[in-house]
């Protein structure tokens, strides 16, 4: 049996994203939780921002931006960047987050971030009351710490990054679970013989 509720808004788990945009001397932060890889070739995200807030206008403006994800470690800094507006408030100065240049682009990316993601502005479009942005990832950035080889971007320790995870619809922020499995490898064992 099932209980049907017609169209929601409920989507988990979904890390939690302090998308950042403008300069060294004057930037913003915004906390998403609507940010998915779109494309691999060439690397593309997708966020998703109300209209009625500051950040999207000046997403559009400065045409780049940065993609940080947040940590258990920051979530009252992250939460606090969701629930106030940057055009009333500092929210590097008021949270102590700490901005770094990028290598590429003029947004700057949080130190306090395991993974960033440097983005330039490829596609706007408006959907019922959400900026839709595409971005193309031109640099990406893990802390060093965080990776068992530091050769290979894909040998990260999920476990030390902790990204902290946000469950739409029941609006509540999660640690990461355990492993459970290889993905591409895994379901080959349905089929043994194959």
């Amino acid at each position: 049996m099932k209980t049907s509720f017609g169209p929601q808004k409920i989507m988990f788990p979904c890390p939690t994203a302090l998308v950042v945009t403008g300069t060294m001397e004057k930037a913003n932060i915004v906390t998403i939780a609507w940010v998915s890889l779109l494309t691999s070739s060439p690397p593309t995200l997708g966020i998703s921002v109300g209209q009625k807030g500051y950040s999207g206008n000046e997403i559009k403006k400065n045409g780049n931006f940065t993609v940080n994800i947040a940590s258990v470690d920051i979530m009252k800094e992250a939460d606090f960047c969701g629930i106030t507006s940057g055009k009333d408030v500092d929210k590097f100065l008021e949270t102590g987050l700490t901005k770094m240049a990028s290598n590429i682009i003029e947004s700057p990316i949080i130190k306090e971030c395991s993974l960033n993601l440097e983005c330039i502005l490829v596609e706007s479009n408006i959907f019922g009351a959400t900026n839709h942005f595409t971005g193309k990832i031109v640099e990406t950035h893990i802390d060093t710490d965080k990776l068992k080889d530091a050769s290979d971007y894909t040998s990260f320790d999920i476990e030390s990054i902790n990204p902290l995870i946000y469950i739409g619809g029941a609006r509540e922020y999660r640690s990461i679970g355990k492993k459970t499995g290889d993905a591409y490898q895994i379901g080959k064992n349905l089929f043994p013989d194959n």
